[in-house]
């Protein structure tokens, strides 16, 4: 009697066959409920493998950088699902155990998205730069272009003056 099988091993971690054929099984629904066209399922199952293995970094990454999500914030955006499926958590509950998902699973998943959204703002929002050259050149390609003739209405400016500084400074 097969049991189970291991299809990746991640750091320390691994991915089981069940694991990987449950996301499979959750994916497929989702493409349907879309009208969405279904790829190969060779095709389909390397990308979902893939993306196991990714999260499974990801969430390594961030409890190794002390990255986590208290119970407080897990029930706040739980709660929050739950309303906007216009449900009451006994209802969503009920919901997700006719769709063959429990509570705990669906928690632990929400609590790894939530830890991997928080993962990629901490470590990409830190390094992204634009200099001040790199909007000029965007401006000018902008202006350049005719297709793109965006309007704008702005109804506040603010502008940093100094405390002590009188109306003729102001106009300089």
């Amino acid at each position: 009697v097969k049991l189970d099988r291991i299809v990746a091993i991640v750091d320390q971690t691994v991915i089981t066959e069940q694991e990987l054929e449950s996301r499979i099984v959750t994916v497929t629904a989702q493409f349907k409920k879309q009208g969405t066209e279904l790829p190969e399922t060779s095709v389909l199952r390397k990308q979902i493998l893939e993306r196991l293995i990714t999260d499974t970094l990801q969430i390594q990454y961030a409890a190794q950088t002390g990255l986590k999500v208290d119970d407080n914030q897990l029930d706040k955006t739980v709660e929050r699902i739950a309303e906007q499926n216009q449900m009451t958590l006994t209802e969503f509950s009920e919901a997700l155990a006719k769709d063959g998902v429990s509570m705990r699973k669906f928690r632990a998943d929400i609590r790894n998205e939530i830890t991997i959204a928080r993962l990629r703002e901490r470590e990409v929002d830190g390094r992204v730069n634009v200099s001040e050259s790199e909007i000029d050149n965007f401006l000018t390609s902008q202006s350049a272009s005719n297709e793109n003739k965006d309007e704008f209405e702005m109804s506040h400016i603010l502008i940093r003056t100094p405390e002590d500084a009188s109306p003729e400074d102001l106009e300089k």
